[in-house]
């Protein structure tokens, strides 16, 4: 009758505050002295915050737990990767279940000392574990609800555990007794029933297993037909795999990701397994020394990750996983050193034909007629923005005369409002915010401003440029800027005054805001859904954006972003900071018009 509730992940704050909190209370159960305690604790936040990935795995409060214990249990050291802190998990749950216990009295008096269940049964450990893995297998694979642990039936338990014991004094009741006292990997839970103490366990246990028996083509067809169910104890039989050999995450990167006809529509069957098999490589695999043998299947990765983006196959929050995945890998759809899309006729700018349109709403209402103008399709991404930064953007007086102006650019350097040193390229943060493929934030109007006269002089001078954009720009004197708010809104809501992109009513699938679940930035174009009416992408949701309007104290942004509820990423919606503010919901996108 318990209600189930997400735990959102632990800031870095609450990561500290967490690790001085528990060796208080480790100090408290095993009689350390508290300079002991704070200088362990100081110990496992250093080695956390030295690594992203660990940090990463410590925003879950069941990790950070595990991670805390194994800290002291290894010795001051921690594993890097999830499957090794994982293995390392298990071993620790492992050795408090079977080692030798003391069992008291209601009056804390010693009344049975029973030996380590292994001593007992006079069994090998790795048989027990073995045992383990089978019995955790066989309950995933049974486990009615997608959710929490799974029942271990105390007969299947039991009957294991005589049947690999050597000890011919070992009896049925004096087994069950000593089981139903012990805690660890497996916990009593009602009669005659046990389960592990986190599914996390149950899903590792289960890739071990896994990797035994028909590996790789049974855990991809599982993972690839049932999903939900299997998608968690695919990656960790692929990281365990790959422990061992390169080869097998390759062979279940093959089985996951089979070569399909790029001219059928994408099964969610293809859509699931690229997925998986996206995440596997970029969770376990060796990226900056792929084979020639293997560069194939990567290839054969990206493009059904891009599939599967584009095709809005899966639902938001897959679609946005997918585009992790992919920045890892390499997005195929942007160049690492060009701001440009290089499939794309007009290397991303969209044309957004002369006419009215109705701008605003209830009596604040009103028509407006724009020229033709261009706009970029997706918002600028971070690998975008870094081309401007390695070409020494920040370092060209002529790109910051606002900023110089303003008194926040000096020396190639831009210092925000809140800022305690000035920077030379976006401010960075935690989490996916500076993945390649999603929306740059972190940057002040004057940084994207400065971005806009940069890449304004690279389309003028660059001798390959389309032809119609060489024209507008050269002979008729367009230039790169930020849009306007009316041509930020009509691109948004074209000439039929929609509420939102694609309707009237808000879409969770169709943008990334509160609803969507996401919680950060997202991969540029993973809502096909929630295109414009001329084919723009991102405008609602994902991260608010920059415009040309303002004044010196505020500068208006547009759009709303991952944070926001469904009202605030309406087309209409307005908001605006100062433009020395950044801020990881704030980006900005591109147009090409005339001067103004």
């Amino acid at each position: 009758g318990f209600t189930e509730a997400l735990l959102a992940p632990f800031t870095p704050g609450q990561i500290r505050r967490f690790i001085d909190r528990w060796y208080v209370h480790v100090a408290q159960l095993r009689g350390l002295v508290p300079e002991e305690a704070q200088g362990r604790a100081e110990l496992l936040k250093q080695a956390i915050f030295a690594s992203e990935r660990l940090q990463g795995l410590a925003e879950r409060p069941l990790l950070l737990t595990l991670m805390a214990s194994l800290h002291a249990w290894r010795g001051g050291s921690l594993p890097e990767k999830r499957e090794e802190l994982y293995a390392d998990a298990v071993d620790l749950l492992l050795d408090w279940w079977e080692q030798p216990k003391t069992v008291h009295d209601v009056e804390g008096k010693a009344v049975v000392e029973q030996p380590s269940l292994a001593e007992w049964l006079r069994v090998d450990r790795q048989k027990v574990r073995a045992l383990l893995e089978a019995l955790a297998y066989e309950a995933h694979a049974a486990q009615p609800a997608l959710v929490g642990t799974a029942d271990v039936p105390e007969e299947s338990l039991v009957n294991g555990l005589l049947a690999l014991s050597q000890n011919p004094d070992v009896k049925l009741k004096r087994l069950m007794e000593y089981l139903s006292q012990r805690a660890g990997l497996l916990l009593p839970r009602g009669v005659g029933i046990y389960t592990f103490p986190h599914r996390t366990f149950q899903e590792y246990l289960a890739a071990c297993y896994l990797t035994d028996h028909s590996y790789p083509e049974q855990v991809a067809k599982l993972a690839r037909t049932d999903p939900d169910r299997w998608r968690e104890v695919a990656l960790l039989a692929g990281a365990k795999s790959a422990r061992g050999s390169a080869f097998a995450l390759w062979a279940l990167v093959e089985e996951l990701c089979p070569p399909i006809d790029a001219k059928r529509p994408q099964a969610v069957a293809d859509a699931w397994g690229a997925l998986l098999a996206g995440q596997a490589l970029a969770e376990s695999a060796a990226l900056e020394r792929i084979s020639e043998r293997d560069r194939p299947k990567v290839t054969r990765v990206q493009t059904a990750l891009v599939r599967l983006i584009e095709g809005g196959r899966l639902l938001a929050i897959e679609r946005a996983e997918a585009g992790n995945a992919l920045a890892k890998l390499g997005d195929p759809r942007f160049r690492a050193d060009a701001w440009f899309l290089p499939d794309e006729p007009l290397l991303g700018f969209v044309e957004i034909p002369e006419g009215p349109f109705k701008m605003g709403e209830g009596e604040e209402e009103h028509e407006v007629t724009l020229p033709t103008y261009y706009m970029g399709r997706y918002p600028v991404t971070v690998a975008q923005f870094g081309a401007f930064v390695k070409a020494g953007g920040y370092r060209e007086p002529h790109y910051w005369e606002e900023a110089q102006a303003a008194g926040v650019w000096k020396d190639g350097q831009v210092k925000g409002r809140w800022d305690n040193e000035p920077h030379e390229r976006p401010k960075e943060y935690e989490g996916p915010f500076g993945l390649s493929n999603h929306p740059v934030v972190g940057i002040t109007w004057y940084e994207a401003l400065a971005y806009c006269r940069w890449l304004t002089e690279v389309l003028r001078d660059w001798k390959a440029a389309p032809e119609l954009l060489a024209r507008l720009l050269r002979e008729e004197g367009w230039q790169v800027q930020l849009p306007s708010e009316a041509e930020w809104e009509k691109a948004a809501r074209g000439m039929d005054g929609r509420i939102y992109p694609w309707g009237a009513t808000p879409d969770p699938d169709r943008a990334n805001y509160d609803a969507t679940g996401i919680g950060t930035t997202s991969v540029v174009g993973c809502f096909p859904g929630g295109a414009s009416p001329y084919g723009i992408e991102d405008l609602s949701g994902n991260v608010w954006e920059w415009t040309s309007e303002g004044d010196a104290d505020v500068r208006v942004l547009r759009g709303g972003a991952f944070r926001l509820n469904g009202r605030c990423v309406r087309c209409v919606w307005r908001y605006w900071i100062n433009p020395n503010d950044h801020a990881r919901y704030v980006g900005f996108r591109l147009v090409l018009s005339p001067h103004l």
